[in-house]
């Protein structure tokens, strides 16, 4: 299996055409597979001339597939022998590389390569909450369906689901858990807030090799709900901390009536309860004060919203109902609404990611496979049909997008952004936002699982006629403790980085679709929401995707 992939960061801003004769550099499993061609050798990683860009390879973990490997090691422009790759490919016969090459190597044309020895996973799934049980059987069942790879699964009795792979002579076996118990994978809510170790340094870490240790699977979302006789426009999510921490008593402290406020919470280890720590107290580094009055349910906390003066409280979105829903805001001041596409987008900060979490690392690349399919639009409607959001990625009212775009010229810019507020406004002028958003530099493995579950969607979205020929920017957007240029140097580097990655990603559909990418870099202008990253760092930047 791949270990690992790093991506050359020199994509230029429109592709390149690849050579006649490209040769295609293969993982052992064929997870990854990179066309282009050879541009350098350093002794460790190969560069390729791709569709995109230059991307490197470790060269010790790849084979060289197709007729243009002779030419390669016969003109021996770089040093290479045969022995420098797994395997040698050509015409669908092989050479494994041997100790003492000759100078100038002769690849033999045999019926096959030689299979390498059977792998095989065996993996038992759990459930922190029960309902993702269901969610699981959807996506196994949809999987079965669409017959990517050899799988059998008993809709009688759904408690074991096989996939195999004879190209890789690999086989895994998901069993799910009886109760509780942990298991190898164990889905579970993963919050993009708060705190959490680096498990990723790079883009190439999470959308190259696999399997990574999260995948996105499902979404749903938390909303604040507060009385009518309120009639506050928004509320920040740091004033939210507050509010349920005693430390903001009265609505004229937050803009709104000199009245007392009424917070109200379900009951300890309930879903709403744990998700208001994890989403809005623990970011804050606070604690739900001792007086908060609880209620019986989220049904009595909504009957109550409407029945008690000056009250507020989280609850679903889908159990809000008729009550006054209120937008929100992070650290920078920017109100999100709870719509659709804020939410898919990573652009409403109250949502609650289901995800698959690798307790075990699996030997073959199926189980990535496997959990991967949850954000393909074949896998969407079964999973919306167990009561999550459809992600399918869409396109933002254009509408949204203008307004956007019009508030740069009444902002108030500083001599450093006005330059890059300029080129956002010619740039994404008469461009058009699509949903998928990425969370750029060293991320976490919550962080990582959403932004490969973008890259998903992204690809098979790009993949459809009528994005043929279009132009796909990728969008950076950031903060930084060290000043404004720092920030817009960081989202410079995260858009060029998320475009070579995806470059890689998804080079198939970018050459057949004719895609042209480019990548931008605009600080802290005109930011579509507030964030906090939850690797420590003195910058945030994230990756918006627009076309044109």
């Amino acid at each position: 299996m791949l270990k690992k992939i790093a991506t050359a960061l020199l994509c230029t801003a429109a592709p390149v055409a690849l050579i006649a004769e490209p040769v295609e550099l293969r993982s052992s499993d064929g997870f990854i597979s990179v066309v282009g061609e050879v541009v350098g050798f350093n002794g460790v990683m190969l560069s390729v001339e791709t569709s995109v860009g230059v991307v490197s390879v470790p060269i010790s973990e790849v084979g060289c597939y197709g007729n243009a490997c002779l030419s390669l090691l016969a003109e021996n422009d770089y040093g290479l022998t045969a022995d420098n790759f797994t395997e040698v490919v050509v015409g669908g016969g092989a050479q494994t590389a041997v100790a003492t090459p000759p100078a100038q190597p002769t690849v033999v044309d045999e019926p096959a390569a030689t299979p390498v020895g059977p792998r095989e996973d065996n993996m038992i799934v759990s459930f922190e909450d029960p309902e993702f049980e269901g969610l699981f059987q959807a996506l196994a069942q949809a999987y079965a369906s669409a017959g990517n790879v050899t799988s059998d699964l008993d809709l009688a009795t759904p408690d074991e689901f096989t996939l195999s792979n004879p190209a890789s002579n690999a086989t895994a076996t998901l069993s799910t858990a009886s109760g509780q118990d942990d298991g190898d994978i164990e889905l579970v809510i993963a919050p993009l807030t708060g705190t959490a170790a680096r498990e990723h340094q790079s883009p190439a870490d999470w959308s190259l090799t696999g399997p990574i240790n999260y995948q996105l699977l499902g979404l749903k979302a938390f909303a604040v709900v507060i009385a009518p006789d309120v009639g506050i426009p928004s509320l920040s999510l740091d004033d939210l901390a507050g509010i349920y921490a005693s430390e903001i008593t009265n609505w004229s402290e937050v803009g709104g009536p000199d009245q007392r406020i009424l917070p109200l919470q379900a009951p300890v280890n309930t879903t709403i309860r744990n998700e208001l720590i994890r989403l809005v107290m623990d970011p804050a580094d606070k604690e739900i004060a001792n007086n908060v009055l609880t209620m019986a349910d989220e049904a009595a906390i909504t009957a109550s919203i409407n029945q008690f003066p000056g009250s507020i409280s989280l609850v679903t979105l889908d159990g809000a109902m008729d009550s006054n829903v209120l937008p929100v805001s992070g650290e920078c001041g920017q109100v999100v609404t709870p719509e659709p596409f804020n939410l898919i987008s990573g652009d409403y900060p109250l949502i609650r990611p289901v995800m698959a979490r690798f307790d075990t690392s699996p030997n073959t690349s199926l189980m990535t496979e496997f959990f991967d399919f949850a954000s393909t639009s074949a896998a969407q409607a079964p999973i919306a049909a167990q009561g999550f959001f459809n992600r399918q990625p869409t396109t933002q009212n254009p509408l949204t997008n203008d307004n956007r775009l019009l508030a740069i010229l009444q902002s108030e810019l500083t001599d450093v952004q006005r330059p890059a507020a300029a080129q956002m406004f010619e740039v994404l002028f008469d461009a058009d936002r699509l949903s998928p958003t990425m969370i750029g530099g060293a991320v976490s493995g919550p962080e990582g699982g959403w932004n490969r579950s973008m890259f998903r969607g992204l690809a098979e979205t790009l993949a459809d006629d009528a994005y043929a020929g279009r132009e796909v920017f990728f969008v950076g957007l950031a903060e930084s403790d060290s000043g404004e240029q720092a920030a817009i140097d960081a989202s410079a580097q995260a858009a060029a980085e998320m475009q070579a990655a995806f470059g890689a990603f998804a080079s198939d559909v970018i050459f057949a679709n004719d895609l042209q990418l480019s990548a931008y870099g605009f600080g802290n202008v005109a930011q579509a929401t507030c964030y906090r990253a939850q690797v420590a760092s003195d910058t945030r930047s994230r990756v918006e995707i627009w076309v044109r």
